[in-house]
This record gives C-alpha cells, structure tokens and sequence, in this order.
C-alpha cells in the first residue's frame, strides 16, 4: 500500500512540473507576480509619496500668483524626493537661477521644502 503512495506523490509532482511549465499558466503567475510586485511598490512609496503631497499642498494652498506652467512645475518637481532633493541643492542652496520659479515663490518653495521636511531620511 506505501508503494501506491510514493508512486502517486511521484505523479503529482510531475503533473505540477508538466502544468507549471505550460505558457499560460506562466503567463498567470507571472501576471499575478507583477500585480503583488506593485502592490508592494505602492505600499513602500506611500510616506514618500505623503511628504510629496505635503509640500505641494503647502506650496500652492495660497499661493494665487503662479501662472500655470508654475504650476505643473511645481507639480512636476515634486513627483518624486530624487526630483525635490535635485532642485533644493540646484536652487536652494548654489543660488542657480530657476526659469520658472524665482523671487519671493522660490524663497517661499525652499522655505517649505525645509519646513515640511520632504529631505529628512525616512
């Protein structure tokens, strides 16, 4: 009777091997990989993504005197920390001139970008 066993475990086990190895079944599993994969990325992005929000809602809350490609400037320079850190070591600190951004709304924009800590470590 314990052969019948180890012979049916030895089946089982190369009709998995057979199934896993077909296209679509890959193509399921790989699809649901993708969808855990960025399940996973959006959960690890969500404080960063927090601060970002922060300091848009900081900047242009009040802020009536920007035209609108100022505006998807700002929007734009805080997609993403890379993007924020980038501008504050550019704008911020060297003094460079912004196209977009200068005067009294770039002091205001380095002002919050310090205030709403977007550049603390996580």
């Amino acid at each position: 009777m314990n052969i019948w066993r180890w012979i049916a475990g030895v089946l089982g086990v190369l009709l998995i091997i057979v199934a896993l190895r077909m296209t679509y079944v890959q193509t399921f599993v790989g699809g649901a990989g993708e969808t855990f994969s960025g399940w996973v990325d959006i959960l690890m992005g969500a404080p960063e993504r927090a601060r970002l929000v922060k300091l848009q809602n900081a900047f242009l809350r009040n802020n009536m005197s920007l035209k609108p490609h100022q505006t998807d400037y700002v929007y734009e320079v805080t997609s993403s920390i890379d993007k924020v850190r980038l501008f504050y070591s550019r704008y911020c600190l060297a003094d460079d001139k912004n196209p977009y951004l200068f005067g009294n709304n770039l002091m205001k924009f380095c002002s919050d970008i310090n205030q709403t800590g977007v550049l603390d470590p996580l």
